[in-house]
C-alpha cells in the first residue's frame, strides 16, 4: 500500500521552523482529504493543516516538539 507523506510546510517566506500543537485526528484513525488533521504554531500564529489525501493517519512527530521545514511529522496510508 501506497503512504503519502507528512511534512512541516513552509507557510511564510521567512520560516524555518514550527512547533506542533496538536493532532486533529488520533494515530490509526481515518481521514478524508480536506479535513484538518493537525496544527503548528510559528513566530506566534497558529495554522490549521488539512489533509491532501483521504487514507488513514500514522503520526510520527510529537505535539509540543519543534521541527524545521520539511521534516517528516506523520504519514497516510492510501486507501
Amino acid at each position: 500500500m501506497a503512504n503519502a507523506v507528512i511534512r512541516i510546510p513552509k507557510i511564510g517566506v521567512s520560516m524555518t521552523e514550527a512547533t506542533l500543537v496538536e493532532w486533529h485526528v488520533a494515530d490509526g484513525g481515518a481521514v478524508e482529504a480536506g479535513q484538518p488533521l493537525y496544527s503548528i504554531e510559528m513566530e506566534k500564529a497558529t495554522n490549521e493543516i488539512v489533509a491532501a489525501v483521504s487514507g488513514r493517519l500514522e503520526v510520527i512527530g510529537e505535539v509540543g516538539t519543534v521541527y524545521q521545514v520539511g521534516d517528516l511529522i506523520g504519514k497516510i496510508a492510501l486507501s
